[in-house]
């Protein structure tokens, strides 16, 4: 597996198709654009939840449109799932607060270097949670 865990800025840094992209305002029918900011789709599983728990349409694979109130109970989501994270959770518990898009796979990546791969997952969190409070001002 061996993907950072990470947010993409640049569309040079893509490699194939296996991305979520988070665009500001509303969908223009346009992708893979400038303004944009990318996940792979394992990163943007892990804290996938957070979305569904507010946004029920919410799809990995599909086009979902959030409107600003909605994304301010994202980032109240992704607040509580960074607390979580950062206070040493038991490794039994982390199901029940994020996803893993292949889970054999992908839980046994986070778990083999634990500390590291939450540490990287909390600072990926706050990263888009800075993008999204940045964007918002300008977007519905």
């Amino acid at each position: 597996m061996g993907e950072r865990i990470e947010i993409i800025y640049e569309l040079n840094n893509l490699k194939g198709t296996c991305y979520v992209e988070i665009k500001p305002g509303e969908y223009s029918g346009v992708n893979w654009g400038e303004e944009s900011i990318f996940f792979t789709d394992k990163t943007f599983t892990y804290f996938s939840k957070a979305i569904e728990k507010h946004y029920k349409e919410y799809s990995l694979w599909g086009i979902s449109e959030i409107n600003r109130e909605t994304w301010n109970l994202v980032l109240k989501e992704l607040e509580e799932l960074k607390i979580f994270l950062s206070n040493s959770p038991n490794p039994e518990d982390l199901r029940k607060h994020i996803e893993y898009l292949y889970l054999g796979i992908t839980e046994k990546y986070i778990l083999e270097n634990l500390n590291k791969n939450l540490d990287d997952l909390v600072k990926v969190i706050t990263e888009f949670q800075s993008w999204i409070n940045e964007k918002s001002k300008d977007n519905e």
